[in-house]
């Protein structure tokens, strides 16, 4: 490990632990303790980063997270379809917080940042920019048994750690689309550019229009391994 990332490590465990230590003396509101639960209507801050990787690998504390926010959702058990495709921690939901989707199995962790991503970005951001609310977030899944396209590894699909974003149907009837929209100038344009950016302060890895021809009508979300904002 080179010597700026274990410092870097030790400052952020070390800051952690003031701010877990600080909580448990009532110094800080739940809302920067570390160690508090995360409540998904509290507005995103410096601390909602720590929480959410604390709770990966925690699919009953993520469920838990949804429902006290109004979610309602199934929980899957654990399948295997063949080497690689493996779900666990998955659940099953219909509605974000105000926006419906076509039902899907995915990743718990994913859920939790979709939610986010709508209450706190998507839907702010429809109204400012459309004058209208989203409905429904337009999608292309979550879970694909399937190799990156072109390559010999596997995709985050495999194993529901993955969402891809087609578009979004507005309150006002109107319909968004990523294949027409993101090119196209003004309001709409706007909208979608500014979305892609929250959506990569919530997940690892997010791909565009702007990445490359496979990606030119949808948003691919994942929290695999490698980070990225294209």
């Amino acid at each position: 490990m080179k010597r700026s990332s274990a410092v870097f490590l030790a400052a952020l465990a070390a800051t952690v632990l003031a701010l877990a230590l600080a909580a448990q003396f009532r110094l800080v509101p739940d809302r920067y303790n570390p160690l508090a639960p995360l409540d998904l209507a509290e507005t995103p801050n410096l601390m909602t980063g720590t929480k959410l990787w604390l709770m990966e690998g925690d699919p009953r504390a993520c469920a838990a997270a949804l429902r006290k926010a109004g979610v309602t959702l199934t929980e899957m058990p654990e399948q295997t379809d063949r080497p690689g495709c493996d779900r666990r921690g998955t659940i099953t939901l219909s509605k974000l917080h105000g926006a419906r989707i076509r039902q899907e199995e995915m990743r718990c962790d994913i859920a939790l940042r979709l939610y986010l991503l709508d209450r706190h970005d998507l839907q702010p951001l429809a109204r400012q920019h459309l004058g209208s609310g989203v409905a429904e977030i337009v999608h292309f899944g979550s879970y694909s048994c399937r190799n990156i396209r072109g390559r010999s590894r596997l995709s985050q699909h495999a194993t529901a750690n993955a969402f891809d974003i087609a578009g979004f149907r507005l309150e006002n009837g109107r319909t968004i689309s990523l294949k027409s929209g993101w090119d196209a100038g003004g309001a709409t344009s706007a909208f979608l550019h500014d979305l892609r950016g929250r959506a990569c302060l919530l997940f690892n890895m997010v791909l565009s229009p702007d990445y490359n021809a496979d990606h030119a009508d949808h948003f691919h979300v994942d929290m695999g391994p490698y980070m990225g904002c294209n």
